[in-house]
């Protein structure tokens, strides 16, 4: 198969009305980075019905002039089987962009992998400009009718960006040693721990009921990050599974201001205005969460103490005790992202690192758990 040597617009293949996908197939195959990240990102596809979205953060950056951005789409479609005229063509409609916006770079076999460049003959301002609109436009009604194109995956951003995104992700690992579950009868302790590992100058306390999937940071862990407290950020199911892999994006309206939400209490992060209740199909009971019905997702955090801007009253309306081990006044952190749009968890230089995955599966709805008593006064 010989590789596309040019790029093909829109315009011209709207002329064309036998568009064979067979000429744009490049003979370049994926890296092993990427093709795990594809694997990864239709395990999401396949749990949540939607695509992950990935965008890079210097879209949001004026002070970055980038010459070329572009679209590239994971379509869990085999390649000799797709239609690339018509896929274009519902594409264009549903972002509302034009014909003369977008131009074919290559399709690569894994599914079917097409790039695109997007908004070429415009200057770099504004290019990042329409990007930042499309990509704020993805309500997830829109996400809905991407997959119902086979779209499991959709990256917005410099291709430099996109292979440096891959890079990091190469380098995220588990980290078994330190897997827990906690609990009496497991990992377990009554109140402050003090084993003497730094843990920065805030209290830890037993995650009681949830299970900790750890992850690899860096061989110097605890010399990188000397002082870094730990705290928890509750999330969507489908954010859980996303964040990893494309970047947090930070609140955009909150009461104590921009920045991440972040508290050292467990029980205050899974409260489900932040940390979704999941109810699973039983056929993934099984085969992704044993022995439970419900699941949630809690990140396990480090912050440097110079990084917490707020440390503040919760947020909730709560008329009692939510934590045990610590004041209301003080149960909620807001964290510094220096004016970053996306902050990337899986960078060491982030303002906020993830160290791994807190989650709870139960069979009962976890309203109805005695530390979840506070959700209802």
């Amino acid at each position: 198969m010989k590789t596309q040597r040019h790029s093909l617009s829109i315009i011209q293949v709207c002329l064309l009305t036998n568009l064979s996908t067979d000429e744009y197939l490049s003979d370049q195959p994926l890296s092993s980075e990427e093709k795990k990240y594809y694997d990864e990102c239709k395990q999401y596809y396949y749990l949540t019905k939607r695509p992950l979205i990935s965008v890079s953060d210097e879209i949001f950056d004026p002070n970055v002039a980038i010459e070329s951005y572009i679209l590239k789409f994971g379509i869990d479609e085999d390649c000799h089987q797709f239609r690339l005229q018509n896929f274009l063509n519902n594409i264009c409609s549903m972002l509302n962009i034009t014909t003369h916006d977008i131009s074919i770079k290559n399709i690569q076999h894994g599914s079917t992998i097409l790039e695109t460049e997007i908004f070429g003959k415009l200057e770099s301002k504004d290019k990042a400009l329409k990007i930042r609109v499309m990509y704020e436009s993805l309500t997830d009604k829109m996400q809905e009718e991407l997959a119902k194109l086979n779209v499991f995956f959709l990256y917005m951003g410099s291709i430099e960006a996109f292979a440096k995104q891959q890079n990091y992700r190469s380098e995220i690992k588990l980290n078994p040693q330190f897997n827990r579950t906690y609990g009496p009868g497991h990992t377990y302790w009554v109140g402050a721990l003090n084993d003497g590992r730094d843990r920065g100058d805030k209290p830890y306390y037993c995650p009681v009921g949830w299970q900790r999937n750890s992850l690899y940071i860096t061989d110097k862990f605890r010399a990188r990050f000397k002082g870094w407290c730990i705290c928890y950020h509750g999330t969507k199911f489908n954010f859980g599974l996303a964040i990893l892999l494309s970047g947090l994006k930070p609140a955009d309206c909150a009461a104590h201001g921009e920045g991440i939400y972040a508290s050292p209490s467990i029980i205050y992060a899974c409260h489900p205005r932040y940390a979704e209740i999941k109810e699973l199909e039983p056929k993934h009971q099984n085969e992704y969460f044993k022995n439970g019905k419900y699941v949630q997702f809690v990140l396990e955090c480090r912050v440097h103490p110079s990084n917490i801007k707020v440390i503040g009253p919760e947020t909730l309306g709560a008329r009692t005790t939510i934590d045990s081990n610590m004041s209301n006044e003080e149960i909620e952190w807001v964290i510094e992202t220096n004016a970053k749009k996306i902050v990337d968890f899986n960078d060491v230089d982030a303002e906020m690192i993830c160290t791994g995955i807190m989650i709870r599966v139960t069979e009962q709805h976890p309203q109805s758990l005695p530390d979840s008593k506070w959700w209802s006064g």
